[in-house]
């Protein structure tokens, strides 16, 4: 981890802007995307315990999104260690990181900058029929306002006003998403409000009722792709209090983003199906998230795993030749204890090098009778630890 290069930009940044910086990011390196949550929460606290009560904390906020119950969580800490609080985004704060930016008194963005909807994601298990009648549970994602969307398109923009065919449309829906789930998405789709609001209301001077309400309404329902992007323009639009970062306040802002983008190599993504053709389990050591300030630093770390999968063969055939022959009309049992000695030494050899030809037999093997069909992975062993 280039920590050095990472403390003389936040020092920058903190001279520049006459504040304590805390910088919190998430790497979004394929496959294994880190997200907000909440076991991010207790080493941003240290971080802002070490650095006390200040007059101007800024954030610097890198994320593509994640939990939405951490926001509030975190704004809460910042309001209750300083006077103001600024965020400062280089790049991308989405959904999650959007509704952290909601509570900070100003936010800062660069020329790239950009915040985007706060329209949260579900995971569901779903039942899919196959053909044969049989059916089976798959995972799969839904958007809570795309739901929500649904409703009102049969209630409103569909025309249907009698019972039947209105109950017939949502009928529908359930055959996609279980009661229980819809159960679900109406509380989060609740819950994502009252948390805007309540995150809204904690700036210093907190917007009226009316703007609170343009805001959450526009995030949340009326920017209709969750990958948008909300910059200057549009987010000064929406009322909220943004500022474009001055020339060397972009500039320093993006040094230090490239510095993380290095270090936890989010633009140099592993492709799965390739690094298992040669071996069937990769192995390589990965940052996700750092949370730092000019006193101290964490990161998440662990092993990301890659797994082969391949169709296999009901039986699965070796070959390997060892070679070892012994003379024509040789008896063990007549033999000397000398030789009887070599001969133990002659079958050690021989295991060793039965185990050195198994691996290279059993990749031959797999290679040519279980084909790859693909490749799964995950994160192994991950956890924050302290690093300066």
């Amino acid at each position: 981890m280039a920590r050095d290069e990472r403390l003389e930009c936040l020092r920058k940044i903190e001279d520049l802007r006459g504040s304590r910086v805390l910088a919190y990011v998430t790497g979004d390196r394929p496959p294994v995307q880190a997200q907000i949550g909440d076991d991010a929460v207790r080493p941003l606290i240290t971080l802002l315990r070490e650095i006390g009560h200040a007059e101007q904390i800024d954030l610097f906020l890198y994320t593509r999104g994640g939990a939405i119950d951490v926001p509030w969580r975190l704004v809460r800490q910042l309001r209750q260690r300083c006077d103001a609080w600024s965020v400062l985004i280089p790049f991308r704060a989405n959904s999650a990181g959007t509704l952290i930016a909601l509570g900070a008194d100003r936010i800062v963005l660069t020329k790239e900058g950009e915040l985007g909807p706060i329209d949260p994601s579900m995971d569901i298990r779903r039942m899919v029929q196959s053909p044969d009648g049989q059916g089976t549970f798959v995972q799969d994602k839904i958007s809570v306002e795309d739901v929500m969307a649904y409703v009102r398109f049969v209630g409103e923009q569909g025309g249907l006003s009698d019972q039947g065919p209105i109950a017939q449309a949502l009928i529908k829906l359930v055959d996609r998403v279980d009661p229980v789930a819809l159960g679900s998405v109406y509380r989060t789709h609740a819950h994502i409000r009252d948390v805007a609001r309540r995150i809204l209301a904690s700036r210093k001077e907190p917007p009226n009722a009316e703007t609170q309400d343009k805001i959450v309404k526009t995030l949340a329902e009326h920017v209709y792709a969750h990958g948008h992007a909300i910059g200057f323009e549009a987010a000064e639009e929406v009322r909220l209090p943004i500022e474009r970062a001055g020339d060397e306040l972009d500039r320093v802002l993006w040094d230090l983003l490239e510095w993380y983008e290095t270090d936890l190599m989010t633009r140099s993504p592993v492709d799965p199906a390739s690094v298992v053709r040669a071996q069937d389990v990769y192995t390589e050591p990965v940052i996700l998230a750092v949370a730092e300030s000019t006193q101290a630093a964490f990161e998440f770390a662990g092993d990301l795993e890659v797994k082969a999968k391949r169709n296999m063969p009901g039986e699965l055939n070796i070959t390997f030749n060892l070679q070892l022959q012994l003379p024509a009309g040789f008896d063990a049992a007549q033999a000397s204890p000398g030789v009887q000695g070599l001969m133990q030494q002659l079958v050690q050899q021989a295991q060793q090098a039965a185990l050195q030809q198994v691996q290279p037999a059993l990749r031959e093997a797999l290679a040519a009778q279980a084909p790859l069909i693909g490749a799964e992975w995950g994160m192994r062993a991950g956890r924050w630890r302290e690093v300066g």
